[in-house]
């Protein structure tokens, strides 16, 4: 029953190192010139994949060994192990707590008399979609500087987070893919508002909850890559992938690209209101190429600690934004001029159909990423909080978007 039990453990290993090793073949087209750096892991995790199978025969058994000593001797060979520390186990596993939350700020601008009878002229409607502070959990599986998280929340908002990594010493890039949904937009307004009491036009602002039966649905997808300078004596990986471990204090200059595309949509029938007030926008997606320049730098107050700050503004040189416009049975009515309030039109009688997109590239503009991260290791664990934000923008016409996105992450791990 024993020997059963380890070589049933035996081939879950066997299967898990196999599943990773393909994430990272595949998360590979996205590391461009890093190839040199990648490809040594490669050979690593192949001699490691090959070791464990039960091939026969010297040449297969010397090749694997050469494989291994060169991806072994590629992982020190660039840097200097006074400031940074190889351990002995390549894999580590970790599980985590996440808090994160995504504020997305929108504002347009409609005719206000054409569609409410009390109002006159032109009406700024600024939605807000904020999520509340959600909770989620996850775990972690890492080989050397690559590594693959899953997330789930567990409170506030509904929701899931997946990210790939890979870091050498010279490079470091990460995938990170965000879904959420929130029933509960806040949209400010103001304007000049009939007072039916008095007979005057006032000018009025004030924000209403909104309450939607169809949730706002949002996706985020985050590809960025650094560049570091001093690779001989900083390490990305050893403060957010805990792979290495940063023995003495030292800093870099980093140069960073980093590919964004966002798609917020509550194209359905229940919105038609929600639509109506955004100038019949029921869609927003936005892609965007930024670069930028920073400064990162690993502060090792004791053995075993870390504390790393990251700070990098960059330039947006392409930000491309396509909204999908609807037509409802409200607007229609609204456009009609005809009375009208929920008893006459209720939610479940509101339609809305697809009238095109428009699409345009807004001009170039400044976003800001920063990370911070505090690490403790210990024999073969390690522990670590660390957090990053984001803030996107966009405009098209009378559309404006603002999007702040930030999470915090706590995990503890082992390394084996």
């Amino acid at each position: 029953m024993t020997s059963s039990l380890i070589q049933a453990n035996e081939k879950s290993i066997i299967i898990m190192k196999k599943i990773l090793l393909y994430s990272w073949l595949l998360l590979m087209p996205m590391m461009g010139h890093a190839q040199l750096e990648v490809d040594a892991d490669i050979i690593s995790e192949g001699a490691k994949a090959l070791a464990d199978a039960p091939e026969k025969g010297s040449k297969v058994r010397n090749l694997v060994k050469k494989a291994k000593d060169y991806a072994d001797q590629r992982s020190v060979s660039d840097v200097d192990t006074f400031y940074i520390q190889t351990p002995d186990r390549p894999w580590r596993i970790s599980v985590d707590s996440y808090l994160s939350q995504s504020d997305l700020q929108m504002k347009s601008t409609i005719d206000g008399s054409a569609i409410y009878s009390d109002v006159v002229g032109p009406l700024k409607c600024d939605p807000r979609i904020r999520t509340d502070v959600c909770t989620s959990v996850g775990v972690r599986v890492g080989y050397k500087g690559f590594a693959v998280h899953y997330a789930i929340n567990v409170a506030g908002e509904k929701g899931r987070d997946f990210s790939l990594s890979s870091a050498g010493s010279w490079y470091c890039a990460h995938l990170r893919l965000h879904e959420f949904k929130t029933s509960e937009p806040e949209v400010k307004y103001e304007g000049n508002f009939v007072n039916i009491y008095e007979g005057t036009t006032d000018f009025m602002s004030f924000t209403d909850k909104w309450n939607l039966d169809s949730p706002i649905k949002a996706r985020t997808l985050v590809m960025d890559g650094y560049y570091i300078f001093n690779k001989r004596r900083f390490s990305y990986k050893a403060a957010y992938r805990q792979s290495v471990i940063q023995r003495r204090s030292a800093g870099s200059w980093l140069a960073g690209a980093m590919l964004y595309y966002s798609d917020f949509r509550y194209d359905k029938d229940p919105n038609a209101n929600l639509i109506l007030s955004m100038g019949d926008v029921g869609r927003i997606r936005q892609w965007q190429a930024n670069i930028g320049a920073g400064y990162g730098y690993n502060f090792v107050p004791a053995k075993g600690w870390l504390i790393s700050a990251m700070a990098m503004p960059m330039l947006t040189l392409y930000n491309r934004v396509k909204t999908d416009l609807f037509d409802s049975n409200l607007r229609q009515l609204s456009l009609d001029e005809e009375e009208h309030d929920d008893d006459e039109l209720p939610k479940s009688d509101y339609r809305i159909s697809k009238m095109g997109s428009e699409s345009r590239n807004s001009r170039i503009s400044l976003n800001f990423n920063a990370r911070l991260s505090i690490t403790y290791n210990w024999s073969r664990y390690f522990a670590c909080v660390n957090g990053q934000f984001y803030n996107f923008r966009y405009h098209h016409k009378d559309h404006r978007g603002n999007l702040n996105d930030w999470y915090a992450n706590a995990a503890i791990g082992v390394r084996f």
